[in-house]
């Protein structure tokens, strides 16, 4: 957290030459916003650990996701604040709260389907496909909106070939780099799906049933599957 701000507040610094008093205000503003994401990352590492855990109440996962909701409330109307503290940054500020939206909804989403997943007798199939392209999603936007500030930033500070120049290139290489490492592995997890599915041929519902609805490899419900040539069955 302290890193976040120190670098904020260096290129807000450097970038937007402001005067020191708005700089703190400025500062202060973003380093509340980073405190509501780590709150939502929190809970994301809380549903990871709660998952390892043989029987939970539900009591838990309801309490974690009404907080979410109430971070996610609280991270749009702390987002409205800027239009009256900032009125000349709103473009700068709405590229820091995305990210922050973004990253919530996304672990929302798998609060929720893990409640669904336990509400319904047979769980809720599609929850790992939902998770996934949540995931994915969320990290691609994001890294979309990290870019596209630093490019704000060079076009505000202007091309000086200076060291501010050379951090902002340096960190548009990386997230360009990061965006194409998603787009590769998600393409290559793309060919891999669709040759499985292309292989192997559907189970029947009868087949389903003889083997009682379980993965052959997650030993999870299903109800759609694939079936392998020694007669397991398991789903995508």
């Amino acid at each position: 957290m302290l890193n976040f701000l120190l670098f904020k507040v260096i290129f807000i610094g450097a970038v937007m030459d402001p005067v020191w008093r708005h700089i703190l205000r400025l500062s202060m503003w973003i380093g509340i916003l980073g405190f509501l994401r780590i709150f939502s990352l929190l809970a994301r590492d809380r549903l990871d650990n709660l998952t390892t855990v043989a029987f939970v109440s539900l009591k838990e996962y309801y309490k974690i996701t009404l907080l979410l909701f109430t971070i996610f409330a609280s991270n749009v109307l702390w987002y409205m604040s800027s239009y009256y503290l900032f009125p000349t940054s709103i473009a700068f500020l709405t590229l820091e709260f995305l990210p922050v939206v973004f990253d919530t909804i996304q672990v929302l989403i798998k609060y929720i389907t893990h409640l669904l997943d336990q509400w319904r007798e047979n769980g809720f199939e599609n929850k790992r496909l939902i998770n996934y392209y949540t995931e994915l999603s969320a990290d691609v936007l994001i890294l979309a909106c990290t870019l596209l500030q630093y490019l704000q930033l060079m076009w505000m500070h202007g091309i000086s070939f200076g060291l501010v120049d050379i951090v902002l290139f340096l960190n548009v290489r990386s997230v360009l780099k990061n965006l194409h490492s998603k787009v590769i592995i998600y393409r290559e997890r793309w060919k891999a799906m669709s040759y499985v599915r292309d292989r192997y041929v559907d189970a029947s519902a009868e087949e389903l049933l003889a083997h009682n609805d379980d993965c052959a490899i997650c030993r999870e419900k299903m109800k759609t599957a694939k079936k392998l040539a020694c007669g397991h069955l398991f789903h995508l």
